[in-house]
């Protein structure tokens, strides 16, 4: 058991510069574009008001979900902003795929639930890759015990005001970019034949 690191999976480091930042926010890109539902049943955009700003804030976050309750674990553990505005704010608003939910976060109190938190690292690509040992030992009580520190939240649903979600308002952009595409593979295919 000592020589297991009990920390939350972390596959790659904190981005620390704006191009890794802005490629972690691609999905975000994708749910406006109307293609969340391609990427759902693994990232969901979590939108939390700033502790400092008030505004609206949107990350692309793995989840898991278990008898319809959603589980989150911030894999950088307290860094993130997000995971620090929904301690200063726990009324979040999730879009997952088409759905649109109004939440109240929480860490997870129940056997049940860390026991769907113990699910979720079983289940995660994220854990399996970057941490196998972690994977093989999660039954072990110890290790048990020490995710329960971790920045894990699950969520409960409300009538209280949220964030607002994040709109799929780029759908106006599929014509263009259809156009787009047919004029390349027209002039590639004019091209060939000239």
């Amino acid at each position: 058991m000592n020589e297991i690191n009990v920390q939350p999976p972390q596959p790659i480091p904190y981005p620390d510069n704006e191009i890794i930042k802005k490629l972690y926010r691609f999905p975000i890109l994708l749910y406006r574009l109307g293609l969340g539902k391609l990427i759902s049943p693994y990232i969901l955009i979590l939108s939390t008001t700033g502790r400092r700003s008030g505004k609206t804030h949107r990350t692309p976050v793995e989840y898991f979900k278990l008898d319809n309750r959603i589980y989150i674990i911030s894999g950088f553990n307290t860094k993130p902003d997000w995971y620090r505005n929904v301690l200063a704010d726990p009324h979040v608003t999730i879009n997952l795929g088409t759905q649109v939910l109004p939440r109240i976060a929480r860490k997870p109190e129940t056997d049940e639930e860390w026991a769907g938190v113990v699910a979720y690292l079983k289940a995660s690509p994220i854990s399996l890759l970057s941490d196998p040992a972690l994977v093989n030992n999660l039954d072990d009580p110890q290790v048990k015990e020490a995710i329960k520190t971790w920045p894990v939240l699950t969520f409960d649903t409300t009538e209280e005001t949220c964030p607002p979600p994040l709109e799929s308002d780029l759908l106006w952009t599929w014509p263009l970019i259809l156009l787009g595409a047919a004029f390349i593979i027209l002039f590639g295919w004019l091209n060939r034949h000239h």
